[in-house]
């Protein structure tokens, strides 16, 4: 179009802006901010609000509110994609700021896209109160009707944990969709009402709903957090019979649930059925392998994922190296180790390094994974020392254990693991008297008691101390 010398006026750049957000590239969208410059189209209403759009979309929230700032007129659609703007990088508290700028002008007013904005703000913040003033003046506008707004209210409720109260809406609407239904079931997967949300789902087929993705992702989830077998069968018969067999997120879902389930066979089934795997189907698989004990066919299945030309990702290599650490593979681990950064650009995170010092531990090599932690080019964390105190166990060496006890304590001084490992090393070198001793630097607000019975009396145990006084 410019090089035909055809001018572009505002409808033209209110097209364009959108697309450019739609790619996140923002490069592209400054240079066709520059052109609007150019052509003097930066005091348009339409067009200053697509650019605020698309500098939200791209993540620069900076240069969006700038431009927001300097527009001469705002309309509703301006005040939208700013809430939308921080809504959408995560800066939620900005999105209710700028929420309750937009309610007190008075010539613009609000309407669904915005309270779904901003109740969806509250709900990723947990922030209860302002939810509920927002639910208020949903109440207020009259749009309480509208199921896109029930739904936000709803989510709101269920993402600061207020599930009662999303029952209680849930329970008032008559016009439930399929989105409805979801928000309600991943309430109950979020409070841990596992049972609940597979009834959930029942309830909405019997009601004629058809399931979408998300539906038979938070159903397969439930399932598989109690190890509901028959129940994941059920909805995998209810995948196949919507047309949800090729969609790869539930695939991944369905991997995920037998393994979790124990069957590894139908996990596998589901693995080798599926066509045009991605690099979450084919983890998936290979942490089914690996969580399973069967090491050697998870790095098998990763070096044919490798040959299939899919780039790993951080999780892949989390399982690869946990497989090694459990088949004794040290210099195959190493170099799938160091492959990471030098082929694949992923840099290793605390649990590579754990699973490193797990797989040094686990060959007898306690002094190289030492060194191995303290040449780390980022600060151990707790998963580290853990393994290596782990390891102090294992092969009862004191002089190690104690040091790296100590360290644990600074990082997580309220984790009872800890002082009972540490203890247990007291005990294999025969220490029993520091053995005892250990539980006396538990945290003061740490409870711990056993009782042992036998035929004559109960014993009363504290800290790993008894007293007389404590049989009846």
């Amino acid at each position: 179009m410019m090089s035909c010398c055809v001018l572009p006026n505002e409808y033209t750049f209110s097209a364009v802006l959108p697309i450019c957000g739609e790619i996140g590239v923002v490069c592209n969208g400054e240079q066709v901010h520059c052109l609007i410059l150019k052509h003097g189209f930066v005091l348009d209403l339409f067009v200053g609000s697509a650019l605020v759009d698309m500098y939200g979309k791209c993540g620069d929230m900076r240069l969006a509110m700038k431009v927001f700032d300097e527009m001469p007129e705002r309309n509703l659609v301006s005040w939208n994609s700013m809430i939308n703007g921080f809504l959408g990088n995560k800066m939620y508290g900005d999105a209710v700021g700028v929420f309750k700028e937009v309610v007190g002008v008075k010539c613009v007013g609000v309407n669904e896209v915005t309270f779904s904005s901003v109740l969806s703000a509250c709900g990723n913040l947990g922030g209860l109160d302002i939810g509920r003033q927002v639910h208020g003046l949903v109440l207020k506008y009259g749009l309480v009707s509208l199921g896109y707004v029930k739904n936000s209210v709803m989510d709101m409720y269920v993402k600061c944990g207020f599930l009662e109260d999303a029952y209680k809406l849930f329970r008032t609407i008559e016009d439930r969709d399929v989105v409805t239904w979801n928000v309600i079931a991943m309430g109950c997967v979020q409070k841990g009402n596992f049972g609940e949300a597979c009834k959930f789902f029942w309830d909405m087929r019997c009601e004629g709903i058809s399931p979408d993705e998300a539906s038979f992702s938070t159903v397969l989830h439930a399932a598989a957090s109690i190890a509901a077998l028959e129940q994941g069968s059920l909805v995998h018969n209810q995948v196949i019979k919507t047309g949800f067999g090729c969609n790869l997120c539930t695939v991944n879902s369905l991997i995920k649930m037998y393994a979790k389930c124990g069957s590894l066979a139908d996990a596998h089934r589901v693995f080798d059925e599926c066509e045009g795997k991605n690099v979450v189907t084919w983890t998936t698989m290979i942490s089914a392998f690996q969580q399973h004990g069967c090491a050697y066919q998870a790095i098998e299945l990763f070096k044919n994922m490798l040959d299939e030309g899919i780039k790993p990702s951080y999780i892949t290599f989390v399982s690869v190296l946990s497989a090694c650490s459990h088949t004794g593979r040290v210099d195959e681990g190493f170099y799938y180790f160091n492959a990471m950064s030098e082929q694949h650009n992923v840099n290793p995170g605390h649990e590579h390094y754990a699973c490193m010092v797990d797989l040094l531990s686990r060959a007898g090599r306690l002094g190289e994974a030492k060194n191995f932690v303290q040449s780390m080019p980022i600060e151990p964390d707790a998963s580290v020392w853990g393994a290596l105190l782990g390891a102090c166990n294992r092969f009862g060496n004191l002089e190690m254990g104690v040091e790296v006890a100590k360290r644990l304590f600074e990082i997580e001084p309220d984790n009872p693991g800890n002082y009972v490992l540490l203890s247990n090393i007291y005990t294999r070198n025969g220490r029993v008297k520091e053995a005892s001793e250990s539980y006396c630097f538990f945290p003061e607000n740490f409870e711990m008691g056993i009782i042992v019975r036998n035929i004559k009396r109960f014993h009363h145990f504290q800290k790993g101390l008894r007293s007389s006084r404590d049989d009846w």
